[in-house]
């Protein structure tokens, strides 16, 4: 088993030089040898970008598409692939949905760096999955979520479940930038440009196919990004 994961300094910036004793793993609470680690930094990337355009975010659309063209302009490289999706709908604004159907048709099958970034207040209505369904999805796809939150045109901004959402898919909630990029380029430039991968034996043994695991560093300066979830093969 390989998981990524993002090692930065106090400043956020990626860290290199690292060997496999500044690292733990943990596979449903138990230690796990760390048979091989490499630092990638070549991997092409594909990010899909998920737009809300339901009734909630329809002020907002220019906005967004204005955002989507920003960061696509300074993000992606000759050798990465992006797509954009909308989600919305008729009043209603199926987001588990979206996030589910995108990870699973679209980036799973792709190789490479995998990211979902969503534009969105992060609410949910319309859909027939979970928040837990699109996570998972997300993690079997090898994908990790970001967003950017904006106010929802009925006055909401706490999302809970949508923050459970993106924690347990590995990623990170921005404020609208306004126009101001550097800190969700900064974040996603460090994320998915420099990953360390830690590769493991998961316990044989085990009948379950979702695996809680904990990545953590043994310098206490450093701070290490990475999933929470891996799904065993069935």
């Amino acid at each position: 088993m390989t998981i990524p994961c993002t090692v930065v300094d106090a400043a956020g910036h990626p860290v290199t030089g690292l060997t496999r004793d500044d690292f733990r793993v943990f596979d449903n609470g138990v230690r796990r040898r760390i048979d091989n680690l490499w630092l990638d930094t070549d991997e092409p990337l594909t990010l899909a970008i998920l737009i809300d355009a339901s009734e909630s975010q329809r002020e907002k659309l220019a906005e967004h598409r204005q955002t989507v063209r920003d960061l696509s302009a300074r993000l992606i490289q000759p050798r990465d692939r992006s797509f954009v999706i909308s989600v919305g709908d008729e009043g209603t604004s199926p987001l588990w949905d979206a996030i589910y159907d995108s990870a699973r048709s679209q980036l799973q099958p792709l190789t490479g760096t995998k990211a979902l970034l969503i534009l969105t207040d992060g609410f949910d209505t319309g859909g027939v999955h979970t928040w837990r369904q699109a996570a998972d999805e997300a993690h079997k796809a090898g994908a990790t979520v970001y967003a950017i939150q904006y106010r929802s045109n009925l006055g909401g901004s706490f999302a809970p479940d949508f923050y459970r959402m993106i924690d347990e898919a590995g990623g990170a909630v921005f404020a609208p930038p306004r126009g101001n990029y550097d800190d969700i380029i900064g974040r996603l430039e460090s994320d998915l440009r420099h990953r360390y991968v830690l590769g493991f034996q998961p316990d044989g043994l085990s009948a379950k196919l979702r695996h809680e695991v904990r990545v953590e560093v043994t310098r206490p300066e450093l701070t290490v990004r990475a999933r929470k979830t891996y799904f065993s093969p069935r």
